[in-house]
């Protein structure tokens, strides 16, 4: 399986960078219901790159663009909590690896994104102390540009 920059097209970019800048701080479900649920898919591919990008730059910035990408993805197209869980394993160890509290990174991203599971569950799986790549099917690779995750199955 190849790494998730280069699996994981970053086409749509621009449309998940256009919708966070124009995201209240703190989004409400009315932000939410403003967008098209099409957008959901551009904002969970960017937020799996993003964190990548983060560990690369060792960038806290990032890596919270990362989350709330995901998070407001979650959010827009709520699915198997298993799934999300999954792909929240890279920025809770990318987290850990800039030296931050995954639990304090993941709070404050939960009280940017609107009252309902998404936020309780960030809060929750942040605060976790189990979280490893392995148990969450992941690894995390050398490549020529930097490190990266891959996919284990």
């Amino acid at each position: 399986m190849k790494p998730n920059l280069e699996r994981i097209p970053g086409k749509q970019d621009r449309l998940a960078e256009a919708i966070l800048a124009r995201a209240p701080r703190r989004m409400d479900q009315g932000f939410v219901s403003s967008l098209d649920p099409s957008a959901s898919l551009a904002l969970g591919r960017y937020g799996v790159r993003l964190a990548t990008l983060a560990l690369r730059q060792d960038s806290p910035g990032l890596l919270r663009r990362s989350l709330l990408a995901t998070g407001l993805a979650g959010c827009l197209e709520p699915g198997d909590v298993r799934d999300l869980m999954t792909g929240l394993a890279l920025p809770w160890i990318v987290a850990q690896q800039l030296g931050a509290s995954p639990a304090t990174v993941f709070a404050d991203v939960a009280d940017s994104l609107p009252d309902g599971p998404v936020a309780k569950l960030f809060k929750t799986f942040g605060a976790r102390t189990d979280i490893t790549l392995e148990a969450f099917g992941w690894e995390l690779v050398a490549t020529a540009s930097g490190p990266d995750f891959r996919p284990l199955y």
